[in-house]
């Protein structure tokens, strides 16, 4: 098992936008010159602006959106690389799952090389700016449901960021919480007869959930899967029972350096992992030609 303490995801989504982390990461001369837009069309222009994501598509950045900001300043790398990746091994072969869709990003990344894209944010304060970014395009459709294990009806916390908004736990406010539709990806496939080459799911801290909940289309048709879950035994028990492998982009604590590595359940890894690549048998031997290399940084 990979200890907490060696492996987690997002080490700076929860905290705040701006921080010497974040800097760090960016590169300081690519963070100051890239802020000093976004500041520029905040608080100066008070309107949002347009950013062409790397497959093509243009996406619209809301001033106020705090994943914007990274989105924007980290120019559409926010995962190190995990999106331009992802994204060069999709084929056209079928649909494109965006779980946890927020204002789109993922969806518009991933469009160009799809069918069609289903894009699911259960938040409606966000899922105006969603419908915003992909309206008038006919290869994409936004479902206002959340994604579980189980279908049903759940309670949602909105949370002050949107980005982190989720299924409510234990102890969540209950004055910041609304009722949502849940689907399973097994039980939203099956009924629109979906053939699915990739997945993304990021729902902080409920993606095991969602991938329980996705075992029979896993398994059946083999999409890859991306996704914000944390690498630990739950994560793998899943994966084992699905032939699928794991793979992440790891930063060293220390040095900061990157690498795109296999991560194994019984192997801690001395880094951070941001979004993990769960690939099936029919994409292994791409997967394992970039295992181990080094990825520059900034």
């Amino acid at each position: 098992m990979l200890p907490p303490s060696t492996c987690r995801t997002r080490p700076h989504r929860k905290g705040p936008p701006i921080n010497v982390a974040f800097i760090r990461e960016v590169g300081p001369w690519r963070w100051v010159r890239r802020t000093a837009v976004r500041q520029f069309y905040k608080r100066v222009l008070k309107r949002d602006h347009a950013m062409q994501l790397p497959t093509g598509e243009w996406i619209t950045l809301p001033i106020a959106d705090r994943f914007a900001s990274e989105a924007f300043i980290t120019e559409a790398d926010v995962d190190w690389g995990s999106e331009s990746l992802f994204a060069s091994m999709l084929k056209r072969q079928g649909v494109f799952l965006d779980v946890g869709a927020h204002i789109g990003y993922y969806s518009l990344y991933m469009l160009p090389r799809v069918v069609e894209v289903f894009s699911l944010e259960p938040d409606p304060r966000v899922r105006v700016l969603l419908e915003q970014n992909v309206g008038g395009r006919r290869k994409v459709t936004v479902i206002p449901s959340a994604v579980g294990a189980r279908p049903g009806r759940a309670r949602f916390t909105l949370e002050p960021h949107s980005e982190v908004s989720h299924l409510a736990d234990e102890g969540d406010d209950p004055g910041n919480q609304i009722t949502v539709d849940v689907v399973t990806i097994d039980g939203f496939v099956r009924a629109r007869g979906l053939a699915v080459e990739a997945i993304k799911i990021d729902v902080e801290g409920h993606d095991t959930e969602a991938i329980k909940g996705a075992l029979n289309v896993m398994a059946e048709q083999q999409p890859l899967v991306l996704t914000e879950a944390r690498p630990d035994a739950a994560l793998f028990g899943l994966t084992h029972e699905v032939g699928y492998r794991v793979f992440a982009f790891v930063r060293h604590r220390r040095t900061r350096k990157k690498w795109f590595v296999e991560l194994f359940v019984d192997r801690p890894h001395p880094g951070v992992t941001k979004m993990l690549f769960l690939v099936p048998d029919r994409l292994t031997g791409d997967f394992e030609r970039l295992s181990g290399q080094l990825i520059p940084v900034p």
